[in-house]
């Protein structure tokens, strides 16, 4: 088994790619049992036993992996904690390491690698966590990705598009330089070394959240573009916000980096209520969502950057790697000084069952990655009737 590393690829050197998932679950259970049920699980899904291999070229593929080293562990850190502590441990891909789980004292704690897959893959992953721990037996489930081939036809890049990839990748033809895993490990190491993130979570119950549904309905716009006006109503210049988008072609339950994305850059007025301005965001994230060209842009642009190249986005981002071309590029990517205000990933209401016999999911913390062309990440899940929103940034060490 051999599958190459195509709209993926900018997650490989990147310091900052793990999801982070808390599930609080009724009923009782002994690690025991937990840790069983995470190994039956790993060994469902086809990609979580894989390994991530670097050729002499350049190229990056998932090959098979007898034995994964994803692990599940007892520990006394909570969810924060396990954040700060672990993402500064850099993944073991090259050995099949996708996953950490975690029994703590704030519940069950998953930590995922995204090239394990995107947050909906993680969701997937804990109901199949569930059912196993529930006497279930679920069937195996097949490595699934989007290579470029596979995207809608109708979502080519435009013409400018095109010429600004065959543009860099003649530029980084002459200049070629081929990343391995001691350079990730440098990358790590020097940027973890001064660098930490903070995660603060906020829980909404069922009243305020209907609350804040009833609200945007009466502006006429999504949850997500209320909450959005909301949260840059203090933002002075025109905001920069990206949108996490599923970029799934199918309604199959599996595991694999579906993420795609938008953005749309919004001056909030102040001349307009939060509702007038959250109808004017939502009517801009409708039409890109609407345009195939734009709503799978992003995974047409890595798909046909050279592979080396999507590379330095993230050593130059951690301060491993650095040239005048490469300097030039990761400022226009957005990997550079420039980045965007906010990124806000909504996984809305769990795409899950919450009841397992005797043990129920109450509720699911979500804390997507500072990602290197990010500095403000906020991650939405609604279980149960209770919304959770994590604000996740990226600071200096003391």
């Amino acid at each position: 088994m051999k599958y190459r590393i195509e709209t993926e690829r900018e997650n490989l050197f990147d310091v900052s790619m793990v999801i982070a998932m808390r599930v609080r679950i009724g009923g009782d259970v002994v690690f025991g049992q937990l840790e069983n049920a995470f190994r039956k699980a790993v060994s469902v899904y086809e990609i979580l036993n894989t390994r991530v291999v670097i050729e002499e070229d350049g190229e990056a593929y998932y090959v098979s992996c007898d034995e994964p080293l994803s692990s599940f562990k007892e520990t006394g850190y909570g969810f924060e904690e396990l954040i700060n502590e672990n993402e500064r441990i850099r993944f073991r891909i090259e050995d099949g390491e996708y996953i950490r789980g975690f029994l703590s004292p704030d519940g069950i704690v998953f930590l995922m690698h995204h090239l394990g897959g995107d947050g909906k893959s993680l969701l997937y992953f804990i109901e199949t966590f569930m059912s196993i721990l529930s006497c279930e037996e679920p069937g195996i489930v097949p490595f699934a990705n989007l290579p470029v081939a596979s995207l809608p036809e109708d979502s080519g890049l435009p013409y400018l598009y095109r010429l600004f990839v065959n543009s860099w990748n003649r530029r980084w033809a002459g200049m070629k330089r081929v990343f391995g895993y001691a350079d990730m490990d440098k990358a790590y190491s020097s940027f973890w070394s001064a660098h930490r993130t903070e995660t603060v979570i906020v829980e909404y119950d069922k009243e305020e959240l209907e609350d804040m549904i009833c609200n945007s309905k009466s502006a006429g716009c999504s949850l997500t573009s209320y909450l959005t006006a909301m949260w840059i109503r203090d933002i002075s210049l025109k905001a920069d916000v990206g949108y996490a988008v599923d970029g799934r072609l199918s309604d199959e339950r599996t595991m694999g980096n579906y993420a795609t994305g938008i953005h749309i850059r919004y001056r909030y007025d102040r001349n307009r209520t939060v509702g007038e301005n959250a109808f004017a965001i939502n009517k801009m994230i409708k039409a890109r969502l609407s345009d195939p060209k734009v709503r799978y842009s992003v995974l047409q642009l890595i798909g046909r950057l050279e592979p080396t190249l999507i590379d330095t986005l993230s050593m130059e981002a951690a301060g491993a790697y650095h040239s005048r071309e490469t300097s030039r590029f990761a400022d226009i990517m957005c990997y550079g000084k420039k980045k965007k205000d906010l990124s806000i990933t909504n996984l809305m209401r769990a795409d899950i069952r919450t009841d397992y016999g005797r043990f129920r999911i109450n509720d699911i913390a979500f804390v997507p990655p500072v990602v290197s062309y990010g500095k403000n990440l906020i991650g939405i899940i609604t279980v149960n009737d209770k919304m959770i929103v994590t604000y996740h940034t990226m600071t200096e060490r003391d």
